[in-house]
């Protein structure tokens, strides 16, 4: 072989091995939508609700990835163009699964089958959204707090909310209110969008189920109307109070049974009334209060009566019957 000749192959080897670097270069940096048409097992979840800034909308802004394969890919995935946004900027627009099914199809092709779909998808051009999970973060956290002043064990169930809140700008936020204290059983809450200078734009509302583990007296033994409430005859259980309204928290009295209660039984403030300072039946100082004398005798109280009240009393010397005014709990007066 002559050195020409030899230079020659050179040169093709040269160029050859060139052209393979090229070639494998591109291959390597094809993007990763052409594996992924092959559906190379990446899997991504398109938002129930989603912001995106226009004026065409991006994978990325609608959707996220959920598996290694898609993280890894999700910097080119993220960028795949799909159709054009919503030119009423501020002004969320729905679209159900079907629908999206379809358009999805249309731009992605066979890789819309890598998209886990909502029910329905709401886009909105510009702005800001907070999603049904963080709306429900956000309003568990307002409430813990408040719910401490009703001690025991607090459950919140059934958060009633909306499915997500959009605001026509980012700086718009949440505000979250409270009409009344929280009470166990069903509360209502309100949801407000509000500017920084506190203009509200747009109302909500919402409820929660609070569930209030607390222990609370209960009857130690059946009870019987007029029968007092003493420390003998009353003990202590964990109850629910969600599904207890008025429960007796143990104070104040003295009290007494205005209807029977059974053994293990909650104490409602409608089972309870106060003892009256003089009752049926009860001994008595009755005095008699005159312009230049003063007499006490003893007296049966034929009725009850609280502090300021009249009731009947019997003299028990003379037997009769008159009314007098209670002053004491054990002292009716006749002036």
């Amino acid at each position: 072989m002559t050195h020409r000749q030899d230079t020659r192959l050179g040169k093709t080897l040269l160029f050859w091995i060139a052209g393979l670097t090229v070639i494998l270069a591109a291959y390597l940096a094809m993007p990763v939508l052409a594996s992924a048409a092959s559906g190379n097992g990446w899997r991504a979840i398109v938002k129930s609700e989603a912001c995106v800034k226009g004026p065409i909308v991006l994978l990325g802004e609608i959707a996220d990835p959920v598996n290694d394969l898609a993280r890894n890919q999700w910097k080119t995935l993220s960028q795949i163009k799909l159709w054009e946004a919503s030119t009423r900027v501020g002004r969320p627009v729905t679209i159900d699964r079907d629908k999206l099914r379809k358009v999805l199809k249309y731009y992605l092709g066979d890789m819309a089958g890598n998209l886990v779909l909502p029910s329905q998808m709401a886009v909105q051009t510009g702005g800001r959204v907070i999603s049904g999970e963080e709306l429900k973060a956000r309003v568990v956290a307002f409430l813990t707090p408040r719910a401490k002043a009703l001690g025991g064990e607090v459950e919140f169930k059934n958060l009633q909310l909306p499915m997500h809140i959009f605001f026509p700008n980012t700086y718009d936020k949440l505000s979250i209110r409270a009409d009344q204290d929280l009470k166990p059983g069903h509360n209502q809450i309100k949801l407000y969008g509000v500017t920084p200078d506190d203009r509200i734009l747009s109302r909500r509302a919402g409820s929660v189920f609070l569930n209030v583990w607390k222990a609370v007296p209960v009857a130690a033994k059946p009870l019987n109307r007029y029968e007092r409430v003493s420390r003998d005859n009353v003990t202590f259980r964990r109850v629910n109070l969600a599904h207890k309204s008025e429960v007796w928290d143990g104070t104040g009295g003295p009290w007494r049974m205005v209807r029977t209660l059974g053994r293990g039984q909650v104490f409602t403030m409608s089972h309870l009334e106060p003892v009256p300072l003089i009752e049926k039946g009860e001994t008595v100082y009755l005095k008699y209060i005159g312009n230049n004398v003063q007499l006490t005798i003893k007296a049966k109280a034929q009725g009850e009566a609280g502090m300021g009240q009249e009731v009947a009393v019997m003299n028990m010397q003379s037997k009769k019957t008159i009314m007098a005014t209670v002053i004491s709990d054990d002292t009716v007066v006749v002036r």
